[in-house]
């Protein structure tokens, strides 16, 4: 009736429609949350009692400036828990910060790249005299994270390494909340991955080693590597340059393959681990380094079809094949072999019942085609099918154009062009519609 009164906003309310703003993830989401918690707070002073922010709104708001992307968000996260450790300080329970604060905000300060901040607060946590809360495994991997993020990458993998130690040593001491776990270990590799640090090669496969003895080898499921770990591995080779990363990754991908054969799912190879190495092979400059591409894309065909859906093979995949060819040596046979490959390995793609080439596709095939093949009638007959297959596929991207014009005569190249440019000598958007 007229007379009803309408329900009055309790904190759940309030916490109901806060979390949907942090779980959306939306662009402004951290401001909108702290505007609302500025309402909450206008309305418990004019006098709604039930309606008193606790422990749980702080923790949803730091969460959504987590969330939301948007510049200096981790320092208001920080700011919140400040205000709820001095709350706390003047007796209200409510609002006591939890292990889920802390480690939000840590998430925070990771997500920025902030290693400084995160470690001082992770200090913070270590040197709390009341004990009111003690890091985990999660606070440790947001800071070693932090420091893998930070531009300083040297002072990056140095704190980094130093505060690992200081969690083993712990953890050796007694304390059993400090027990290094995979994700540890996984963040400590990552810092070393992005140091471009000459001795990255030979820690990162140290690390993994002690994992693999620990944790696969020893039993201790908390430290056993996960298929991050090896890509992060496999990562650090990748970018190494270094003459020993062709072996070296190879050797580290049969290990994966090895375990998972063995039992151990956490180590399932993936259709990354696969690209990666695809990747260091199409680099290195090896003699016949395209056909051990071609049979690692082949393994990881068959991996897929023989159950491991983690293993289907990407565009990449093939990509990094006939990167592979293009890039072979001058041995005519090796040259020979490389061209037989690369004619096999874009069939297969365009053959594939889940892919497509795309525009790189084309354009390394036309790079391999350029250096494999003379010149020739043949050639040039070869050449006009590939790319008005490319046009049709709309994939026609300027990549693909650059090798056309320095592939084909210049004849040949104005016969394909002619008639379908516009008055102002733009090709038709449905050439190059399916770039991405």
């Amino acid at each position: 009736g007229e007379d009803a009164v309408a329900p009055r906003p309790t904190t759940r309310c309030f916490n109901a429609v806060l979390l949907a703003w942090a779980n959306g993830r939306q662009s402004g989401g951290g401001k909108r949350a702290l505007e609302l918690l500025r309402f909450m707070e206008r309305l418990n002073a004019e006098g709604y009692e039930d309606l008193s922010p606790d422990r749980y709104t702080f923790n949803i708001i730091m969460k959504a400036l987590l969330c939301c992307g948007e510049r200096g968000a981790s320092q208001k996260a920080n700011q919140l828990l400040q205000r709820m450790e001095a709350s706390y300080g003047k007796g209200d329970t409510r609002l006591k910060p939890d292990l889920l604060s802390y480690n939000t905000v840590l998430d925070a300060f990771s997500k920025e790249g902030d290693g400084k901040s995160a470690e001082r607060l992770l200090e913070q946590m270590l040197n709390s005299g009341d004990g009111m809360v003690k890091p985990n495994a999660h606070s440790y991997t947001a800071v070693l994270t932090a420091w893998s993020r930070s531009e300083d990458k040297a002072k990056g993998v140095s704190r980094a390494e130093e505060l690992f130690d200081d969690m083993e040593s712990r953890y050796a001491a007694g304390e059993s909340d400090f027990h290094p776990e995979t994700s540890v270990y996984n963040a400590l590799i990552n810092c070393w991955a992005k140091s471009g640090d000459r001795k990255a090669l030979y820690r990162v496969i140290q690390i993994l080693s002690l994992m693999e003895e620990l944790g696969l080898k020893g039993g201790d499921s908390n430290v056993q590597p996960n298929s991050r770990t090896y890509c992060a591995v496999l990562d650090t080779l990748a970018n190494s340059r270094n003459y020993k990363a062709y072996d070296e990754s190879l050797k580290i991908l049969k290990r994966m393959e090895d375990f998972y054969s063995e039992g151990y799912d956490s180590v399932r190879p993936c259709a990354r681990a696969y690209s990666i190495c695809l990747s260091t092979i199409a680099r290195s400059r090896r003699k016949n380094k395209v056909v051990k591409a071609q049979d690692l894309l082949h393994r990881m065909e068959s991996e897929y079809r023989g159950g491991n859906s983690a293993c289907r093979p990407t565009v990449y995949s093939y990509n990094a094949v006939l990167n592979a060819a293009a890039f072979s040596g001058r041995d005519e046979k090796e040259q020979e072999e490389a061209f037989r490959v690369a004619c096999l390995t874009f069939d297969e793609l365009r053959m594939s019942d889940y892919l497509q080439p795309s525009h790189v596709s084309y354009g390394t095939f036309l790079k391999a085609i350029k250096k494999l093949m003379p010149e020739s009638d043949v050639r040039d007959n070869l050449v006009k099918g590939l790319f008005r297959k490319c046009c049709r596929d709309g994939v026609a991207s300027d990549f693909v154009l650059k090798e056309m014009a320095g592939l084909s005569t210049p004849g040949l190249y104005q016969s394909l062009l002619e008639g379908v440019t516009n008055e102002y000598g733009n090709l038709p958007k449905s050439w190059s519609a399916n770039v991405r």
